[in-house]
């Protein structure tokens, strides 16, 4: 075995490859490997600095997925809330089944932006329950307390519509579309 260092820092078994396999865009390069790993595709044992083939995955790479949205193929709208007051003033977020977190993040169901008093990952989650047909609000992990129409909210509550949703320093108008009247099959 002869490790060798490239410029970027990276350690790598010279005697298997001529240049460092992590800088030259090797497959799951990112991603730590123990010696010796056994490839679970062809069932042997892999050199140092090698790794196995990515795995086909028909199920969207493993992310878990509503109900609904198995059913249809689409994870269709249950209702809207709107920006009334906030950074985000007139922008309006969809709301699809089951659970929509909150928070400043990109990978966030409905992602705030602007709003520093906002955490960035479930800071609150507005959930719609299809069987019951209900809407649901809940506080996350932020630090803020969140409120529905100027009350608290320290425990899961059901919304009604035009109920003020208050995250952070941003106030939303909530808009449901499914319900008793109407509800995806």
């Amino acid at each position: 075995m002869e490790m060798r260092k490239c410029p970027n820092g990276h350690f790598y078994d010279a005697s298997v490859n001529a240049s460092c396999p992590y800088c030259n865009g090797g497959v799951d390069a990112d991603k730590t490997m123990p010696l010796g790993a056994v490839s679970e595709d062809e069932g042997k044992t892999l050199p140092l600095g090698a790794q196995p083939a990515p795995k086909k995955d028909d199920d969207e790479d493993g992310k878990t997925v509503a109900i609904i949205r198995k059913d249809m193929g689409i994870d269709p709208v249950v209702g809207w809330i709107v920006c009334t007051e906030g950074e985000e003033k007139g922008k309006d977020f969809r709301i699809h089944t089951d659970n929509n977190f909150i928070g400043r993040s990109e990978k966030m169901d409905i992602c705030i932006k602007g709003d520093e008093t906002i955490s960035r990952e479930n800071h609150a989650v507005l959930s719609f329950d299809s069987v019951e047909k209900v809407f649901y609000f809940s506080p996350g992990d932020g630090r803020s307390i969140v409120r529905v129409n100027g009350k608290s909210v320290f425990q899961t509550v059901q919304l009604n519509a035009y109920d003020v949703i208050t995250v952070g320093k941003t106030e939303f108008s909530f808009v449901p579309f499914c319900g008793e009247k109407f509800s995806w099959n």
